[in-house]
């Protein structure tokens, strides 16, 4: 097929104008085909891999060390046992987690529930392709946006788009993103929270919110082993949740000012590049760096070789507060960054009142079962569409039905399955 241009990422937001080349109601007959394509690869796969469960390994994600002894919140002997047994891990800020800051200040009584039950009766210990497939389908307002993601990141080329969506998924099931989500704060590093290495706060020129890293928050030394991949993955699947409800885009925006050397930190940068190189290509519409620091060539000449070809087209270094403005209005920048808004981040601790549709069985498998019907029929419609017996186009009214349906199930379930944000209790 032949390929488009990639539209210039700094002329739109110069402009104010959103780029939708390449989404749903945008796509030229090529574009259309090779979605068509995608899809037929996909279902494929979903059922032939239908009876080989993925393992869960945590290898590469690590879980929190409650849970990786085995341990569940509703267990109270066995919670206070392991933090008798941990007093002193827990006491260093290396290792403490927001729920063991709960723990030890006498906040003892479960924040979200102590069993965690997979979407579409998977086990605890594994998941299936096609569920963790659909469940990753729900961060966007129609399934199409999710392969689409992926087709664009590739300019267009099926295969590699396919590629990527399978290497996507199984790291999903394989790292139970899922439970990550469920667990929320509560198994993240307390220092981190408390002091907001990652906030949401804003929105850019194009209207998508902020997602802002302020790296001299990162000190390597006071991290214990596999915080920084937790933090990095809940991050970013923190900012597409986020996104969702925003154009499924967000901006990434480094800060950099009072950047020293304790700041330097290759381990963690390339973590969250891999991460969003292969799973979330297309979250970000753009990806500035506010620098004002020296140190930061030597990093960014490392960092930039590790950039999908793609992404380093929309991500930019601005030296001032003049070129950050191209990207995001002054009324949008913080005060401390040299911008107008008076905005100070305070974490407020989670409480069970803030998730207490997790706690509704029933009210859960209602919209579990209202999802999984959905997922069937925007299956059957697509399949439809693809063999050519149904709809001619993807954008056939059936088919956008059984998408909006799809949208709706999910966000309708969507209080049931994961612990809230910072950003949203604070919003209340």
């Amino acid at each position: 097929m032949t390929v488009p241009n990639i539209p210039d990422t700094q002329e739109s937001y110069k402009d104010c104008t959103r780029i939708v080349v390449g989404t749903i109601g945008n796509l030229t007959a090529d574009q259309e085909l090779a979605l068509k394509e995608l899809w037929i690869k996909t279902l494929s796969h979903i059922t032939s891999t239908a009876t080989a469960p993925i393992k869960v390994t945590n290898d590469q994600v690590h879980v929190d060390s409650l849970t990786a002894a085995g341990i569940a919140a509703d267990q109270p002997e066995a919670v206070a046992k392991w933090y008798a047994d941990n007093k002193t891990k827990v006491d260093d800020i290396k290792y403490q987690t927001v729920a063991d800051k709960l723990y030890l200040d006498g906040k003892q009584h479960p924040v979200i529930p102590g069993s965690f039950k997979p979407l579409f009766g998977d086990d605890p210990s594994s998941r299936r392709f096609g569920n963790t497939f659909w469940k990753a389908c729900t961060l966007h307002n129609n399934p199409d946006s999710y392969l689409l993601s992926f087709l664009r990141a590739t300019s267009w080329n099926v295969n590699a788009a396919f590629d990527k969506i399978v290497i996507s998924v199984n790291w999903r099931a394989s790292q139970a993103i899922d439970k990550l989500m469920w667990d929320g704060e509560l198994a993240q590093n307390n220092k981190l929270m408390e002091e907001g290495l990652s906030i949401k706060v804003g929105q850019d020129r194009l209207a998508f919110p902020i997602i802002l890293v302020r790296v001299r928050l990162n000190v390597a030394r006071e991290r214990g082993e596999g915080t920084v991949e937790r933090f990095a993955a809940y991050a970013l699947e923190r900012a597409a949740t986020i996104a969702r409800d925003h154009g499924e885009r967000a901006m990434l925006l480094y800060d950099f000012s009072g950047f020293k050397l304790d700041n330097i930190d290759t381990a963690f940068i390339k973590t969250l590049v891999t991460m969003i190189n292969e799973t979330y290509p297309q979250t970000f519409s753009a990806t500035v760096m506010f620098v004002n620091s020296w140190l930061f060539t030597g990093v960014w000449k490392l960092v930039r070789s590790w950039l999908d070809p793609v992404i380093a087209k929309r991500t930019f270094i601005a030296k001032d507060i003049e070129q950050l403005s191209t990207f995001v209005d002054r009324s949008q920048i913080m005060v401390d960054m040299g911008g107008e808004l008076k905005y100070k981040y305070s974490f407020g601790y989670p409480t069970k009142e803030d998730n207490a549709q997790m706690f509704d069985v029933e009210g859960r498998q209602q919209a579990e079962d209202a999802l999984k019907e959905a997922v069937a029929a925007f299956e059957q419609e697509t399949s439809a569409w693809v063999s050519g017996s149904s709809a001619k186009s993807y954008n056939a009214k059936s088919r956008l039905d059984a998408a909006a349906s799809f949208s709706d199930a999910a966000l309708r379930l969507d209080p049931y399955i994961r612990a809230r944000f910072v950003s949203e209790r604070s919003s209340k």
